[in-house]
C-alpha cells in the first residue's frame, strides 16, 4: 500500500480547525531534524523479509495440506506403470496428474464441489467444441478429397478449418479469463484440453477416429479430476461450517485487537503523546497498530461473510440453518462502520495533537501564564473529561467481556479452559458477591446496563449515568470564540473535548451492534441442535425464488420511482441514459439494442486481450496445421509451449514480467529436480516415484503457503511431470511405439533441458504478445480503476447525503420496509460500495507490480498515485462513518429536534457541504480522458465550527452525532482539496 502524505492546508479562510497537519509526518514517510523527507525503503524490506520467514512456519495445517496436494499427481504418475492404464491412454497418461492438481484439493467442501462443477462444465465445454470442429474438419476432408485412399493424406481445407475453431475458442477462453476472473483457473483447463486435443483432430480422417482421439483425452482429464476430488473429500476433509466457526473466532479476536489498540491510541492522545520519529518507522505508533488492527477485523469479517454462504450450503448437524448464518453475517458486518469510526476519528484527532505539541513547543514561554490560568478556569471540567475517560475505558472492558461471551456461547474455547473457568468461578468471591462473568444467563442484562443506562464514576466516586454524564459534560464544555485566535492549549483543550465526545459516541454505537450479535449467539445457543439440510434439496425453495423473481420484477419500476419522490437521486441514478441512442420504442430497436451490444464486447479491453491471447498461441500453433511442418511439432511436443502460453499470458506488462521471471525460475528448478529424481537413484522407478512424491510435497507446500503465485508453482509442476512423467511413458511402452507414434526419442539427460527450452519459449512468447503491439500498462490500469472509483465514490457519497437529509427531515423510513426510502438508499449504499471495493482491490494490485513494468520516457509518478489511493481510503472511510452516525440525528418526534427550529438551514448546510459530488466527477473525467482541470477551479469549504459551538444547543446525544458528522465533513472536504491538488 501507499504511504500517506502529509495533507495541506487548506486556504479558506471558512475552515473550523486550524490544520496543523501541515508540520505532522506521514504514515509512510518520517522526518529528520533538518525537515527533509526520508524514505522508509530499508524498514519497509527487512518487514517484508520478516513477513516472508514467518510465513515459512510449518503448522498442522500446512503439513496437512501439502500432503494432501502430493497424494493425487504421485498417484497417477505410479499409474503408469500399470500395464491396463498405459495401454488405455498411452503417451497422453500424463495429462492425468497435471489436472489431478487444478482440483484445488486444500479448499473446505461446498467451494470444492462448486470449484469442481465449474471445472467440470468447462471441459465438458471444450470438448463439445472439439468434436465440433472435429465432424467439420472430416466433412471438409472428404468434401475435398477425390480419391478415397488419400483420405488420410494431408489436407489444407480440412486443417484451415480445425484452425479457424482452435482459433475462435482460444479467443473465448481468454476473453472470458480476462472479464471474469473468477474462472480463470476454469478457462485455463479448458485452453489446455482445447490445444492438446483439436492440433491432432486436424489429422483424422474419420469421426470415429475423431471421437475415439477425444473421448482418450478428455478421460484423462476427468480421471485426474476424480482421483483428485476423492482425495480431497477423504483425505483431511475441511468443512465450511469449520471454516466459517474459525472465521467468527478471528473476527471476535480482531474486535479485541481494535479496541485495545483504541485504548492506547485514545490515551496517548489524551496525554498529547506523538509518535516519535523510531516509533513510525517500525510501525509501533499506537495509529499503526489500529490501522493494522482495523483492516484485519475488516478483512476476518469479509471472508466470513463470504465462508457462511458456502457454509450454509453443506448437510450438517448442528443450531446454524441458512436463515442463521445469513444473521450473523450481516450483524458481523453492521460492525464494520463504528469500528471504523474509531480508527477514523483517533486518527483525525492524532495530526492536531501532533501540530499541538510542534506548536506548543514553540510558543512555551509566551503562553505559559495563560494556560495556566485556563486550566485552573476549567478544573471543574476537567473532572468531567475525567468521568468519561473512565466510563469510555468501562465500556472497553465491557465488550472484550462481551467478546469471552460469545465464544463461550459459539463453543470457540476448548474444554479445559472452560472447566478451568467453571472451577475458577466457584471459588471467585466476585461472582459470589453478585457480579456477572462471561457465560453466565445473566450477563446479557449487564452488558445492556452499561450501554443502554450506563453506570460513570466520577472522581468523588458518585454514581452518574451515561445519559446524564454526556449532558454534562455537553453543558461544561470548552466555550469558544474565535477558533484563529486560539492558544496551543486553548485549542487543544477544545479538540480534547471533541475527542472523548466522538470516542463516546462511536463505543455506545458499537456496544449497542456488538449487544445485537451477542443476543442472537445467546438465543441460538439455547435452541437443539438438528440436522441441517440446504434448502435448495426443496422444491420450496425454487418455487418461492420463481415467484419472488417475478414479482421484484413486477414492482422494480414502481419501488423506484416512489424512492425518487422521496429522495433526489436524480433520474439517471437508477437507469443510466445513452448519450448515442433513445431508449427503444418497438421490437426492432430493442433486438438491435441487443445487437450493439456485441459490437461493445469486441471491442473492449477483454476481447483485446482475447485476440493477443489467440495470436500468442497461433505464434507456435501454426506449426501444427502447415505440411512441412506439421511432422515436426508433433515430434518435438511443441504442445508444452502452448501450455506455458495458456498458462503464463497476463493482460498487463507489470504482473506479466514478475510471473514471467517467477515461471522461468520456477521451470529452471523443476528441471534441476528431475536431473536428481532421475539419477540420484542410478534411474530405478521405486526410487524414482519416491523422490518425485518429496518434490510434489515441496510444491504443495508452496501451493499452500503461497497462493497468490498459483501459476508459478503450477508451471513448475507441469514441467516436473513433462519430464519425468514422459520418460517413465517412453520407458514403460518402449521407444518403438514412441517412434510409431510420431514422437521423438532422446535421452534423459538431453530431453530435460530441451523440455525447459520449450517451456521458456512459450513463457516467452506470450510475453513477447503482452507488450506487442502496444503495452497495456499497470499504470494505465491504475489509472482507469482510480478513475472509475472516483465516480463510485461520487454516486456513493450521493446517497450518503441523501441519508442525511431524510434523517435530518424525519422521512427516512423503516429501513427494513421495502417501499421506504431508507431501504433504498441503504440497497444503493450497498450496491456502490461493493463495486469501488472491486475497483480499489484492482488498483492496489496494478500498484504493486508498478517496480516490474519498463516505462519509457519520464517516469510514473508512482508516490503520487499511492498518495491518491491513501485519500479514497480515507473519503470512503468519512462517508461510511457520516452515514452511519446519522442514524443518531433522527428524534422521536422530529419537530422537537434542535435543527427544526432554524429557519436558516444551518444544520442542513453544515452536515451536507456541497460541490462534493460533482468536484469528485470533475476529477473522474480529468483522470480516466486524461485532460487537464478547469482553469482556477476554487477550493471546497465548510462553514465554521462556531456556529454549533456558540449556539443554544440542547443537551442531547444527537449534538454528538451531529458534531461529529460535521467533524468528518470537515476532513472530509480537506481531502478532496488535496486529491484535487
Amino acid at each position: 500500500m501507499a504511504s500517506k502524505s502529509p495533507v495541506l492546508r487548506p486556504s479558506s479562510r471558512n475552515a473550523s480547525i486550524p490544520d496543523a497537519s501541515s508540520s505532522s509526518m506521514s504514515r509512510g514517510l518520517s522526518r529528520s531534524k533538518s525537515g527533509a523527507t526520508v524514505y522508509r525503503s530499508d524498514t519497509t524490506r527487512r518487514l517484508q523479509v520478516k513477513s516472508v520467514l514467518f510465513h515459512q512456519t510449518l503448522d498442522w495445517y500446512t503439513a496437512t495440506m501439502a500432503i494432501k496436494a502430493s497424494i493425487p499427481p504421485a498417484v497417477l504418475v505410479c499409474a503408469i506403470q500399470s500395464d491396463s492404464w498405459i495401454n488405455h491412454f498411452k503417451t497422453n497418461a500424463y495429462l492425468a496428474p497435471i489436472i489431478s492438481t487444478c482440483v484445488l484439493p486444500a479448499l473446505p467442501r461446498a467451494m470444492l464441489v462448486r470449484h469442481n462443477m465449474r471445472l467440470t462444465f468447462a471441459i465438458v465445454v471444450a470438448y463439445c467444441w472439439a468434436l465440433l470442429a472435429g465432424w467439420c474438419g472430416v466433412q471438409a476432408r472428404h468434401h475435398t478429397t477425390n480419391n478415397l485412399n488419400d483420405i488420410s493424406a494431408y489436407n489444407s481445407s480440412a486443417e484451415a478449418v480445425v484452425a479457424i475453431f482452435f482459433i475462435f475458442c482460444i479467443w473465448f477462453t481468454f476473453t472470458v479469463k480476462s472479464a471474469f476472473p473468477n474462472w480463470a483457473l476454469h478457462c485455463t483447463l479448458a485452453g489446455i484440453l482445447t490445444v492438446a486435443l483439436l492440433p491432432s483432430l486436424a489429422r483424422a480422417p474419420t469421426m470415429s477416429d475423431v471421437i475415439a482421439e477425444s473421448n482418450v483425452i478428455l478421460e484423462a482429464f476427468l480421471v485426474g479430476q476424480a482421483v483428485g476430488l476423492v482425495n480431497a473429500l477423504i483425505l483431511f476433509p475441511q468443512s465450511c461450517r469449520g471454516l466459517f466457526r474459525k472465521d467468527i473466532e478471528l473476527c471476535l479476536d480482531g474486535l479485541v485487537a481494535v479496541i485495545q489498540a483504541q485504548r492506547k491510541c485514545m490515551e496517548d492522545i489524551s496525554l498529547k503523546k506523538a509518535p516519535a520519529v523510531g516509533e513510525e518507522e517500525n510501525g509501533s505508533s499506537s495509529i499503526s497498530q489500529l490501522e493494522d488492527a482495523l483492516q484485519r477485523f475488516v478483512k476476518a469479517v469479509g471472508k466470513a461473510r463470504q465462508d457462511g454462504k458456502y457454509a450454509a450450503c453443506e448437510i450438517s448437524w448442528g443450531v446454524f440453518d441458512h436463515a442463521k448464518l445469513e444473521e450473523i453475517s450481516s450483524l458481523l458486518v453492521d460492525l464494520i462502520p463504528p469500528v471504523s469510526g474509531l480508527s477514523s476519528v483517533a486518527d483525525m484527532l492524532q495530526l492536531h495533537v501532533e501540530g499541538c505539541n510542534i506548536v506548543g513547543d514553540a510558543g512555551d514561554d509566551s503562553g505559559s501564564d495563560e494556560a495556566s490560568n485556563i486550566t485552573s478556569r476549567d478544573d471543574g471540567w476537567q473532572h468531567l473529561e475525567a468521568a468519561m475517560h473512565q466510563n469510555s475505558r468501562h465500556m472497553s472492558e465491557t465488550m472484550v467481556k462481551g467478546v469471552e461471551h460469545a465464544k463461550l456461547r459459539l463453543e470457540s474455547t476448548n474444554g479445559r479452559i472452560l472447566l478451568n473457568k467453571r472451577r475458577a468461578r466457584k471459588n471467585d468471591k466476585e461472582h459470589e458477591a453478585g457480579i456477572t462473568l462471561p457465560g453466565d444467563s445473566s450477563f446479557l442484562n449487564s452488558f445492556r446496563d452499561v450501554f443502554e443506562t450506563g453506570r460513570g464514576f466520577s472522581q468523588e466516586n458518585e454514581d452518574m449515568n451515561n445519559k446524564e454524564l454526556l449532558d454534562c459534560y455537553i453543558q461544561h464544555r470548552p466555550q469558544v470564540g474565535d477558533l484563529n485566535q486560539y492558544t496551543s492549549e486553548m485549542h487543544y483543550n477544545t479538540l480534547r473535548y471533541f475527542l472523548f465526545l466522538h470516542s463516546q459516541t462511536i463505543l455506545s454505537s458499537l456496544g449497542e451492534e456488538f449487544l445485537k450479535l451477542l443476543i442472537f449467539v445467546d438465543d441460538c445457543y439455547t435452541q437443539p441442535k438438528k440436522l441441517l439440510i440446504p434448502p435448495f434439496f426443496y422444491p420450496r425453495y425454487w418455487i418461492e425464488r420463481l415467484i419472488g423473481l417475478r414479482a421484484t420484477q413486477r414492482d422494480s419500476a414502481s419501488l423506484k420511482s416512489d424512492a425518487q419522490t422521496s429522495i433526489k437521486l436524480g433520474s439517471s441514478f437508477y437507469d443510466p441514459k445513452n448519450p448515442d441512442h433513445l431508449p427503444p420504442s418497438n421490437l426492432m430497436e430493442t433486438i438491435g439494442d441487443y445487437i450493439r451490444k456485441i459490437s461493445a464486447i469486441l471491442r473492449s479491453d477483454h476481447a483485446a486481450y482475447g485476440l493477443r491471447g489467440a495470436c500468442a498461441i497461433m505464434t507456435v500453433g501454426i506449426i501444427a496445421f502447415l505440411h512441412d511442418s506439421q511432422d515436426f511439432y508433433f515430434a518435438q511436443r511443441f504442445l508444452w509451449a502452448l501450455f506455458a502460453i495458456v498458462l503464463s499470458m497476463a493482460r498487463t506488462t507489470g504482473s506479466s514480467t514478475f510471473l514471467l521471471l517467477g515461471r522461468v525460475l520456477g521451470t529452471i528448478a523443476s528441471m534441476i529436480a528431475s536431473y536428481i529424481i532421475w539419477y540420484v537413484v542410478d534411474q530405478k522407478t521405486p526410487g524414482i516415484l519416491v523422490l518425485l512424491w518429496l518434490w510434489f510435497l515441496v510444491l504443495g507446500y508452496l501451493f499452500v503457503k503461497f497462493p497468490d503465485f498459483f501459476s508459478i508453482w503450477f508451471v513448475a509442476l507441469i514441467a516436473s511431470i513433462v519430464m519425468i512423467a514422459n520418460e517413465l511413458q517412453v520407458r514403460k511402452l518402449g521407444e518403438a511405439a514412441i517412434v510409431q507414434s510420431g514422437q521423438a526419442v532422446y535421452r534423459p539427460y538431453i530431453i530435460f533441458p530441451y523440455r525447459l527450452a520449450i517451456v521458456t519459449l512459450g513463457v516467452l512468447i506470450g510475453y513477447f504478445w503482452t507488450i506487442f503491439p502496444y503495452p497495456l500498462s499497470e499504470h494505465s490500469e491504475l489509472r482507469e480503476n482510480m478513475a472509475k472509483a472516483m465516480y463510485g465514490l461520487a454516486r456513493y457519497y450521493m446517497c450518503v447525503q441523501q441519508t442525511i437529509l431524510a434523517r435530518l427531515s424525519g422521512n427516512f423510513g423503516d429501513i427494513s420496509d421495502k417501499t421506504s426510502p431508507g431501504f433504498h438508499l441503504q440497497a444503493a449504499r450497498r450496491r456502490i460500495f461493493h463495486k469501488y471495493q472491486t475497483l480499489s482491490t484492482r488498483a492496489q494490485t496494478s500498484y504493486k507490480f508498478l517496480d516490474w513494468e519498463f516505462s519509457l520516457g519520464g517516469r510514473f509518478p508512482k508516490q503520487t498515485y499511492g498518495e491518491m489511493l491513501s485519500i479514497l481510503e480515507r473519503l470512503v472511510s468519512y462517508m461510511t462513518l457520516a452515514s452511519y452516525v446519522s442514524r443518531d440525528l433522527k428524534a422521536p418526534d422530529a419537530t422537537s429536534s434542535w435543527w427544526a427550529h432554524d429557519p436558516t438551514g444551518t444544520a442542513q448546510v453544515h452536515l451536507t457541504p456541497g460541490g462534493v459530488t460533482t468536484r469528485m466527477i470533475i476529477l473522474h473525467s480529468a483522470l480516466s480522458r486524461a485532460h487537464p482541470l478547469p482553469p482556477e477551479l476554487a477550493e471546497l469549504s465548510i462553514p465554521h465550527l462556531g456556529d454549533f459551538l456558540t449556539r443554544d444547543v440542547p443537551a442531547d446525544e444527537r449534538f454528538a452525532a451531529a458534531a461529529l458528522i460535521h467533524t468528518v465533513n470537515w476532513y472530509l472536504i480537506r481531502e478532496i482539496n488535496r486529491l484535487t491538488e
